[in-house]
Order: C-alpha cells, then sequence, then structure tokens
C-alpha cells in the first residue's frame, strides 16, 4: 500500500476530499503505527480518497458494483469559482476514487452508495481548493521546484520507493507526471495558506496520549473480533500520531478558512 497521502482541502460536511491519493490494494506489511494513527478519526475519507483503489468490488451496481458511477449525466464544467472553471474531467477524477472507495465499503456494509451526495461532495471538494489556491495566488505564495521535489522524494521514500516508481503507480491510477507535479504544488502552497493563516501546530502530550489512548481501544476492539495487531507502545508511534493530529488540525482549518473565502465568492455549480 502507498502509506502517506497527500490532502488537498476539508470541505463537504467535514470529509476530507483529496484531489489525488495515494491508496493501493491494501497489504500486510502496512505497519501497526500508521493503524494507531489512523485510528484517531475511525480512518480517513478516500485524505487514499482518489484514484487507486481496488476497482475489482462487483455485485449489485446500486451497493457500487463492476459497472461502475454514472457519469453521463455530469456537466463540463462542473462549477466556476470566482470566474475559474472546473473541468469534468477533473471533477471525475475525484468523483471515480471516492466511488471506488464507497464500493468497497458497501460490500462489506450491504449499504448502497449514495451517488448524488458523492457528487456533491466531490464537487464541493474541488470547489473549496479552488478557492484556497486562489487565496495563496492572491496573497503571493509559491512553491519552488525544489520544494516540490523535495516533497516528491518524501512521498516515494516514505512508500519505499524510488520517485519514478511512486510517479508511475500514480500513473495506474490516473494520473500522469505532470498533474502529479501540480498536485504537490498545490497541496505545498496550500499549506502554506493555512500555516500562514493560523500559524504552526504542534499537539500536546494530552492531546497525543488521548489519539493514542482511542487507537488502543480500537484495536483491542479488532483483537476480540480476531483481527488487528497489539499496538506497539507509544514511544514508538508517536510521530505517526503527531502527524495524524496535524493532519486532522490542518483538515479543520481548511475547512474554516473555506468557509470564510465561500461567503465572499462567486461560485456556480453545475451538478
Amino acid at each position: 500500500m502507498l502509506k502517506r497521502k497527500w490532502q488537498m482541502v476539508a470541505v463537504a460536511a467535514g470529509a476530507v476530499l483529496v484531489a489525488a491519493g495515494c491508496n493501493g490494494p491494501a497489504d500486510d506489511g502496512d505497519a501497526p503505527a500508521e493503524q494507531a494513527a489512523a485510528a484517531e478519526q475511525g480512518g480517513e475519507t478516500g485524505p487514499g480518497s482518489g484514484p487507486g483503489g481496488d476497482d475489482s468490488a462487483g455485485g449489485d451496481p446500486a451497493q457500487g458494483g463492476a459497472e461502475g458511477p454514472d457519469l453521463d449525466s455530469i456537466p463540463d464544467p462542473v462549477a466556476e469559482v470566482n470566474g475559474t472553471s472546473i473541468s469534468k474531467d477533473e471533477f471525475v477524477t475525484v468523483f471515480e476514487g471516492q466511488y471506488q472507495q464507497m464500493a468497497m465499503q458497501a460490500q462489506m456494509s450491504g449499504q448502497p452508495v449514495d451517488e448524488e451526495q458523492l457528487k456533491q461532495q466531490s464537487v464541493e471538494g474541488l470547489v473549496g481548493t479552488e478557492l484556497l489556491e486562489q487565496e495563496a495566488a492572491d496573497r503571493g505564495l509559491e512553491a519552488s521546484e525544489s520544494e516540490i521535489d523535495a516533497e516528491l522524494e518524501e512521498f516515494a521514500e516514505t512508500n519505499q520507493v524510488s520517485t519514478d516508481e511512486f510517479v508511475a503507480k500514480m500513473g495506474e491510477q490516473g494520473m500522469d507526471s505532470e498533474e502529479v507535479m501540480e498536485q504537490i504544488e498545490s497541496q505545498l502552497v496550500v499549506e502554506k495558506l493555512i500555516t500562514e493563516e493560523y500559524g504552526e501546530f504542534t499537539p500536546s502530550e494530552e492531546e497525543v496520549q488521548s489519539a493514542y489512548d482511542q487507537a488502543g481501544q480500537q484495536q483491542s476492539m479488532m483483537g476480540a473480533q480476531g483481527g488487528g495487531q497489539e499496538l506497539p507502545p507509544l514511544e514508538e508511534v508517536r510521530g505517526d500520531v503527531e502527524e495524524q493530529l496535524k493532519s486532522e488540525k490542518q483538515a479543520q482549518d481548511m475547512q474554516t478558512l473555506f468557509e470564510e473565502l465561500r461567503e465572499d465568492a462567486d461560485i456556480t455549480v453545475n451538478l
């Protein structure tokens, strides 16, 4: 599994929608540390919530079957934000990735995928991303080529692959190398915007301990059901827990700023 994900914007009823994610099929080598880090929010919505989910789901199309979502009725553009269009292609990249994940969940839960709700969440995510990028541009915030390259290397290193292998994996998930670099640049710029607006966030010891305790409770429940692994000591997973808490805080800040920017924005959604 590609372990680190990039989180573009937190919008749409608190869901974290990702313009491009890094989820591949799960493998048995995922570190318990990452399970601990993810447990605070009970898993992630999609921040692998983009192209790359396992599309092998079968069964009833209403429950996310092999036929996939209905894309014929999607307009182009799907939305306009202060005069900038969000294309159908951009939307489909996000929506299909979200749909694949929800389809797999639907197979396990027996609940059908709510396509219309998912479409609205996806377009809200893209609108939020565009608003944040526009605000960053207005403030003159940029990501240098060296920063982008360094971030790409970090993604690759975290996932224990070379940069070329990482880009190739993204290609399998529907993104060419140019799109990968654009997504990384966009994330870096938005992160700079959030930092400028709200400052650096460092989780307290109490927050880290609380997140770890919740992860432990979740692992215990999974163990009682015959699954899961024993949680490592806090000091072994502290870095992962802290990163998860930072990601959650960043998502909250993105949501807050998005809502503020939206009040004065000219937005048309065509869905």
